[in-house]
């Protein structure tokens, strides 16, 4: 299913930038399952440095970007995207999907998986994984990416018949994520989800052997993965929120993997233990405005807010260097390869910085400056850096405005209940305008299911959608379906030409809203230890240290 009509230009090429002499053989490395003799502990344990403590190990459940990497470690899925993104390949799935018609697809499992406890995984597993997802009883968080799915149907002991909704684009791809993981159906429900959360059961190739809250996650090497045993013994996850404490750990050889932050790219550069790589995030990162209550219900004190920033100052008080400004919510890169018109979109919704024009915008929606904002944030340099950044803008034009620092897990609290005036926010929507258009700007109240009545919504556009039903305002009401509209129909085409007038149509009625302030798409710089052998991350990479392309090892 995955073809040129509907691949973007930006899959076929490679977004890493290496300072070391990395060889074809490190991404290319060849079978996958070594020797007995050459397995297990005698690889090491690679150790990676995390700012995050996980909230579930459930990837049904799961909300935090770092653990959606390192649930591929421990679940596997049907399929698993190349390392160059330019598709997916069957994982789990013994084969390609066959089309019956266009909403009707089968596909063959693989009769060889175990899971970690020793059951079999057949069709019925993957069959109740996806279904339990798509069930808005469940209030799984990855409902949305899966709901192009009716049902998945155990047609035989392993055999799958995709019956979906509608067509879809990024079907393969998001069969390839941790958002369609497949769990076993016996044990999850004699667990139940709670336990589950805190006592995973995947088929992936390692397995939970320690949690240390704020401390670590040990996964240990699973002898009958069906690919091969690792060559690791583990992998290691060491929860490190500060990233220069992670990179003088990396530089000692500590732990083997860490970011780098712009002030320590020279110094890690000229460090001979650690190979530095620049990989471009497909990701939105800026502020959510809460649309719904507060000072900021008037479009025209949103737009207020746009005239108030200076963009390149907000990037730079952030990561620096390390980002590139997002263009109509959408990494450049993303704009760059769909052929978007970004020069014009720049020109007409990203206004110079103009406090006068602020002033006055925010006079015009009966605020005048004598107000106070609540800016949220997670804590972080890049999360801190633009709220610090942003409150100092309200304060030049005499704005009482004050940045409150919070956990993860109350930063997700605000999101639900609204408890903010503005919050930061990060999306990490991959390479399509799929990742930002239709799981960041649609009304929410038109999944299946609705929403729950004590939330009101993650997406920013969702406070938009309340507060116009809220008051009444039919006017908005009417380009606010419009938008719900095309955001929908342009993941339920295949034809990349209607895909492009849908989301251009889309950014029109969006972007003078103003219900995001959007800051950057970030390019990280990830350090990796000489002590690592056969290993190059990538930003399409899943179970990076062992998959088909490449296995990585510990060279002390």
């Amino acid at each position: 299913m995955f073809n040129e009509d509907t691949t973007s230009d930006i899959d076929r090429r490679r977004f890493i930038k290496s300072t070391a002499a990395i060889g074809a053989a490190g991404l290319f490395a060849g079978c996958v399952g070594t020797d007995p003799d050459e397995t297990g502990d005698g690889g090491g344990t690679f150790r990676i440095a995390t700012p995050d403590e996980v909230e579930t190990f459930d990837p049904r459940m799961n909300q935090m970007v770092w653990y959606s990497t390192a649930a591929h470690y421990l679940f596997d899925s049907l399929f698993m995207l190349e390392p160059d993104g330019s598709g997916a390949v069957p994982h789990l799935a013994d084969g390609e999907l066959e089309e019956v018609d266009e909403t009707t697809f089968v596909v063959d499992i693989r009769d060889d998986v175990t899971f970690h406890n020793g059951d079999q995984l057949t069709a019925e597993d993957v069959a109740y994984s996806l279904n339990w997802v798509r069930d808005p009883d469940n209030d799984s968080p990855n409902l949305s990416n899966v709901e192009f799915i009716d049902e998945a149907e155990a047609t035989g002991e392993f055999e799958v018949t995709l019956h979906l909704d509608f067509q879809f684009a990024l079907m393969e791809r998001e069969l390839s994520s941790m958002n369609a993981a497949i769990v076993p159906m016996d044990a999850a429900e004699e667990m139940g989800q709670e336990e589950f959360a805190q006592n995973p059961i995947g088929s992936g190739p390692f397995e939970l052997a320690n949690h240390d809250p704020s401390a670590s996650v040990e996964l240990t090497a699973n002898d009958d993965y069906f690919l091969g045993e690792p060559t690791l013994g583990g992998v290691e996850y060491r929860i490190i929120p500060e990233a220069e404490v992670g990179f003088v750990e990396l530089a000692d050889g500590t732990i083997h993997q860490s970011s780098v932050t712009e002030a320590l790219v020279d110094e890690a550069e000229s460090n001979d233990n650690v190979n530095t790589y620049q990989i471009s995030d497909f990701n939105f990162q800026g502020f959510i405005i809460n649309c719904l209550e507060g000072p900021f219900v008037d479009t025209r004190a949103r737009e207020a807010v746009q005239y108030l920033v200076d963009y390149d100052e907000l990037l730079t008080g952030a990561v620096g260097d390390l980002g590139s400004r997002s263009v109509a919510h959408m990494p450049p890169g993303v704009a760059e390869a769909w052929d978007f018109p970004a020069d014009e979109w720049r020109e007409q919704y990203y206004p110079e910085q103009d406090h006068d024009r602020a002033v006055e915008l925010f006079e015009e929606a009966g605020l005048g400056t004598d107000f106070e904002v609540d800016i949220v944030t997670m804590s972080g340099e890049s999360t801190t850096g633009r709220s610090t950044v942003l409150q100092h803008e309200f304060q030049e034009v005499g704005i009482d405005a004050s940045v409150r620092e919070v956990s993860d897990g109350e930063w997700l609290d605000a999101l639900d209940t609204g408890d903010y005036d503005i919050n930061t926010y990060g999306w990490g929507g991959g390479d399509d305008p799929d990742g930002y258009y239709y799981r960041m700007f649609r009304d929410l109240a038109n999944d299946d299911g609705g929403m729950s009545d004590d939330v009101v919504g993650h997406s920013s556009i969702g406070y938009l959608y309340e507060g116009a039903r809220d008051r009444g305002d039919d006017e908005l009401l009417d380009e606010l379906e419009r938008l719900d509209e095309l955001v929908r129909a342009a993941r339920e085409t295949t034809d990349r030409d209607e895909r492009y007038e849908y989301y251009v149509e889309a950014v029109d009625l969006l972007m003078p809203l103003h219900p995001v302030i959007g800051v950057y798409s970030a390019e990280g710089i990830t350090g990796v230890h000489t002590d690592v052998q056969d290993y190059e991350p990538s930003p399409f990479g899943e179970q990076e240290a062992f998959n088909q392309w490449q296995e990585a090892r510990i060279d002390d």
